[in-house]
Formats: C-alpha cells, structure tokens, sequence
C-alpha cells in the first residue's frame, strides 16, 4: 500500500503545481510503466475531482496497511454499485478468492488505483529478464539462547519466543526449565540471519530481535536498575518503572528509560546507527557529548562520531516488527542490506545502482522472487544473476 500512498502524494502535488521536476520524472515513469494508470486519470476533466478523490482517500490513512487494503475494496465495491448498474463494460477480477473487483469508467481515481495496484501485485511475475533458478525462502523463527556458565539451547521454531517472568519458557507458556534449572546470571539471545525471535524480560518488557541481532541480559535485574546490550535491531516495549530506569547499551549510544516504546538498529557494519521512538520519552547519548531527548516521532542518528536528532516517520523503522517491509525513497544499497539478512544471502550491487532509491512495500513473508519483482518494478534495465546464495544486481 506504500506504493499507492506514494501515487497519491505524488498526483496531490501534480495537480497543486508543486511537484519538483524529481519527482515529476518519478510519476512520468510511473505512468510510463503502467499505461493503465494514465488511462484513469484522464477520465477526470477536472483537478477538483481529482483533489476530492485524495482527499477520500486520506480519510482512511490512518487504517492500518493490512486492514487499508480491505478498506478501499469494500469502498470501491459500494461506489460502483452505486454508479454502474447501467454500464456495459463492467470487468471482474478474482482479490483472494474472495471478492471480485468490478472496474468501470467512473469510478472515483484513488479506488481505482488501489484496485488496480493491488491486482498488479497478485499477477505472476512475467517481465523479469531472467529465469529464478532457486528461489529463497524468508526468515522465519529462528534463535540461540547462549548463558555465562557454557549452556547453549537451540530455541523451538514452533514459538514465537521465549520469556524470563518466573521460569524460562516458550511465550505460550511451556516451560524450558525452571529458575533453579538456570545457574547463571547473564544470557544472550542471538538470532541469526533469516531468523527473528522475541523475549520477555524478567521485569515484563518485550523485546522483538530482527535478524542477525543479539540481546545480552541479566535472568533477573538489578533492584536500582535494568541494562541490556544489543547488536543488531530490536523494538522495545519496556515496563514502566520509575524506581529502575532501563538501559541499552549499543557499540555507539547509550538510551536511558522508565517505560516506552522504541526501535534500535545498531548493526556492525552499517556507518549510521538509530534509535526511533515511538512512544514515552527516551534520552540518548555518546560518550562526553551531550544528553538529547527523543519525543515520539523523533529519531537519533549516530555517524561520524556525532548525535543528530530528525523528525521521521515512524511507521517505516518499526514496519519489520508488524511483518513488513517499507522503503520511502531509501538507497538501493540500504535495502540490499536488510534483504542479504532476512533472506540470509549474499547480495552484490554494482556501483552505478547504490544510490537508486526505491520505494515500495512488501510482507516479509514473501518469497525472495517478489522481491526480485519490486525492485524490476523501479528499473527494467536492471538486471541479475544468482549462484547459489549469490545474487548479484547489474544495470
């Protein structure tokens, strides 16, 4: 549904004479693509219908992506109902088996689009260059919990995770072993590439680990305290407590709590580590420097030795929590990286693509040749190999 959130936007200012010629050449390309598009938008003979249509469908934006979907078909299906009875030229598409889509000529531009896009998502992929040899699964559940005392549990991929709260057990309540079963003090809980898993701290916060991520924490905190450190992303919900604020530790900033919500993505080999908050209030700093305050909606960024604090959106860096990927004009190269760790392959980029944004939107669950499919849908001239595990992306 980013796709049609970013169609919108795009036309909004098209039609307000505010389009920047970058992003004019983005909605050229669009319509060049998908000749359909075009098609629709000229059925409207005047900017105010078009501005009534966006303005419809911003109404529903604040619907959730999965539940926004089944919003715009049923609101398409009663407008048409409303409007073509009498038309001849009615065509019916199969949505999930369940619903049909009924197109005709004057219906209002946004459902159209949304009903079109999400038709072109289901079809097979037919315009890839190149024959997908060996496809690649997703991630899926996949951990170790590793403790101080050399004890190494290879945890089920029948969970969703573990938790600490009064013995160590499966999130659905099976036990693993009980609190006198455990002699250790300190735990580690490593997912690795194509894998996410969840715990639930001694004090009740929730932890989401993405791939290729690892939480280290105490079996219980201290009674002044709690700290972890974290390698990799996770999204926290931590238990409010005001007597024990709740630290996280990364190679290059340190976020103090009492209870909130917020993401970290600290990986190894990435330059730019940030913390995103959701919500509460949250203080991050680094080393010397000064203290700085996220409010919700706010983003930390470290590079170069240095804190710099942005306003962003916040849906898009907690979007893998919920099961989805969201890129809004991101670099090729960044995408490459979050792809080579939920698929747990090699990805190679050529040079010339590093910087080619893209923008889109994809479940998590989807098999890698989709995502082949979304990155075809920004540039039909690039093209790709794969060996093995090996993918390697040309133009």
């Amino acid at each position: 549904m980013q796709q049609i959130d970013q169609i919108v936007s795009l036309i909004k200012d098209k039609v307000h004479g505010t389009l920047s010629p970058e992003k004019e050449r983005v909605l050229e390309k669009m319509l060049l693509n998908h000749p359909r598009l075009k098609e629709i938008l000229q059925e409207f003979d005047s900017a105010e219908k078009i501005l009534s249509a966006v303005a419809d469908y911003q109404q529903i934006l604040h619907v959730h992506t999965q539940q926004r979907e089944e919003v715009l078909l049923d609101d398409l299906l009663i407008k048409i109902r409303k409007q073509g009875h009498d038309s001849s030229d009615t065509l019916i598409f199969p949505i999930r088996k369940r619903r049909y889509l009924y197109v005709v000529a004057s219906c209002f531009l946004i459902f159209l689009l949304a009903g079109y896009l999400i038709l072109e998502q289901q079809k097979p992929i037919k315009y890839l260059h190149h024959t997908v040899i060996s496809d690649f699964n997703p991630g899926k559940k996949r951990a170790l919990l590793s403790m101080n005392d050399g004890k190494r549990l290879v945890l089920s991929d029948a969970h969703d995770g573990i938790s600490m709260m009064d013995a160590l057990k499966y999130t659905d309540g099976t036990v693993i072993a009980d609190e006198n079963e455990i002699a250790t003090k300190l735990m580690t809980l490593s997912v690795p590439r194509g894998g996410e898993y969840q715990v639930v701290l001694s004090d009740g916060t929730k932890v989401w680990l993405n791939a290729d991520s690892k939480l280290s924490y105490p079996q219980s905190f201290a009674k002044n305290q709690r700290e972890v450190t974290l390698t990799g992303e996770a999204y926290f919900e931590v238990k409010s407590d005001k007597k024990r604020p709740f630290i996280v530790h990364t190679r290059d900033q340190t976020v103090e709590v009492l209870g909130t919500h917020f993401n970290i993505a600290a990986y190894q080999d990435e330059a730019v580590s940030l913390v995103s908050l959701a919500e509460g209030k949250i203080q991050v700093s680094h080393k010397n420097q000064p203290v700085h305050i996220l409010i919700p909606g706010q983003q930390a960024a470290f590079k170069d030795g240095q804190i710099n604090v942005y306003p962003v959106n916040i849906s898009e860096f907690i979007a893998w929590k919920n099961g989805e990927f969201i890129f809004n004009n991101e670099p090729l190269s960044s995408v490459m990286q979050k792809l080579a760790r939920w698929y747990d392959v090699e990805l190679v980029l050529d040079k010339k693509l590093e910087n080619m944004k893209i923008w889109g939107s994809i479940t998590r669950s989807s098999r890698f040749s989709h995502v082949l499919r979304l990155i075809k849908m920004t540039d039909e001239d690039i093209n790709y190999k794969i060996e093995g595990r090996r993918v390697t992306f040309m133009k």
